[in-house]
């Protein structure tokens, strides 16, 4: 048996269960107060169509989005399932991140940032959300949170 369970660990939230990639969503929020950093993985499904920009909003309560703050990201080479499903691009960061569908279609993209990145024009925020707007045309995605190095 393991002594030490990643799931003891780390935290490990699920944020969105089939957002709406055609209608737009804001997923639950991310309680940055004990963890320094975010892996956040957002999986689209085989019908993502149409270019959606992604967002990542801070703000002092659960649900509030007072800021949006830059964050790296990095997309999956292949769709879920392939050979190169595993390998992913060279991280890049962005404030406002227009995504498109051949990028979501079946395949991961990972967004990080540092409980310290949730300091936006010098007010430090507790929370993080996903928002992802209304510009695709079709296609739902999951989200899930991995926090790490706990406080």
């Amino acid at each position: 048996m393991a002594k030490n369970r990643f799931s003891e660990s780390h935290g490990i939230l699920g944020l969105a269960v089939d957002g709406d990639w055609n209608a737009g969503f804001t997923s639950d929020s991310i309680d940055m107060s004990k963890y320094n950093h975010a892996c956040v993985i957002i999986m689209g499904d085989s019908s993502v169509a149409g270019n959606a920009v992604i967002t990542v909003n801070a703000g002092n309560t659960a649900g509030s989005e007072a800021a949006a703050m830059t964050f790296t990201y990095r997309y999956a080479s292949g769709d879920v399932g392939s050979a190169s499903s595993d390998v992913f691009g060279t991280a890049a960061t962005s404030a406002s991140l227009t995504s498109t569908a051949t990028s979501m279609d079946s395949r991961v993209t990972l967004i990080e940032f540092d409980a310290s990145d949730l300091n936006v024009s010098g007010t430090q925020y507790r929370y993080a959300s996903v928002t992802v707007s209304d510009a695709g045309t079709a296609g739902t995605v999951d989200i899930v949170a991995i926090l790490s190095e706990p406080r």
